[in-house]
């Protein structure tokens, strides 16, 4: 019932069907398997999946059009070499911005609860809430402020980041308007300037979803690892030729992802039923198949802990 519960919550909330049930059958497994219950688990976890979808796109927004909306851009002939150096290449890079993901959050969480943790006094563990989540708020709100398409919590502003700017953050769901960006460092309408600009964008992204996660803000870290990803991918840009972009970017984002919550096929599935209708899957999918699994099986020799705590 509880996978069930949690594929329905996932396909109702990002109309993923079955990536939902796989996300939650993956993520309560420290490795790249499945749960050791998902055989009684996954028919009631796709029922109930698929019931969701039903729900939610047959009888609550009936008008609303199916598919995905983000743009890849046009990938073109790929050859064999090609996406399997891309795809080694970009599951490393993703094993290790997960791995330090999930180090930066386990050491912050130490560093601002240690002491709450240890008081039997709940009026003093009350002010340190109150401390630690108004000093992550002030510290997000500056990054946010020279870094303001880093300051949302990812998917209404997702397509900036997977197509280095091109898309202006002012168009998307949740941009602000020039007046607003006005101070930022990399300006947020225009094309990532140069490899420094995106992994710039790609740290203060990486940085503000540790100190969410640390404080205890809630939320979910799905969509802002994507986005975290996504600035990386274009960080490379002097080593990889814009036809291979868009296939770099998917694979980046999908074994970041992947690599922190140990759900490497349920993110390929997510990522490809989010792309638009004109996205090249045929050939960006083999590659982040291989991005997404080598990413955890890399971040479990980088580290035995992950983001989240497993019963072995």
């Amino acid at each position: 019932m509880s996978y069930a519960g949690a594929s329905g919550a996932l396909t109702a909330s990002m109309g993923i069907p079955i990536a939902g049930s796989l996300f939650a059958l993956e993520m309560t497994r420290p490795n790249a398997g499945l749960s050791l219950a998902s055989g009684k688990a996954l028919q009631p976890s796709i029922i109930s999946s698929i019931a969701a979808l039903a729900l939610v796109r047959g009888l609550l927004t009936p008008s609303k059009s199916i598919g995905g909306h983000f743009e890849y851009g046009p990938v073109g002939a790929l050859s064999g070499r090609e996406m399997i150096l891309t795809s080694i290449s970009m599951g490393i890079g993703g094993a290790v911005l997960g791995t330090v993901f999930h180090k930066v959050v386990h050491i912050l969480k130490k560093l601002f609860w240690s002491k709450s943790s240890s008081s039997t006094s709940t009026r003093r563990w009350k002010y340190n809430n109150i401390l630690v989540k108004a000093t992550v708020g002030l510290i997000v709100g500056v990054l946010g402020t020279y870094y303001p398409q880093t300051l949302f919590w990812g998917e209404g502003s997702l397509q900036t980041a997977i197509d280095g700017h091109k898309t202006a953050f002012a168009s998307t769901r949740h941009g602000l308007s020039n007046v607003l960006t006005s101070a930022a460092k990399v300006n947020p309408s225009v094309p990532f300037e140069n490899p420094i600009a995106a992994a710039q964008v790609g740290i203060i992204k990486l940085l503000s979803i540790s100190l969410a996660c640390a404080g205890k803000f809630p939320g979910g870290i799905i969509f802002p690892l994507f986005f975290a990803g996504a600035p990386f991918a274009h960080a490379c840009s002097r080593f990889i030729g814009p036809t291979l972009m868009p296939v770099a970017v998917f694979c980046l984002m999908a074994a970041t992802q992947a690599s922190a919550t140990r759900t490497p096929l349920a993110t390929v599935f997510i990522l490809s039923l989010l792309a638009s209708s004109t996205t090249e899957l045929s050939l960006i999918i083999p590659a982040g198949l291989i991005s997404s699994y080598m990413g955890v099986f890399v971040s479990r020799q980088l580290s035995r802990y992950s983001y989240f705590s497993y019963n072995e």
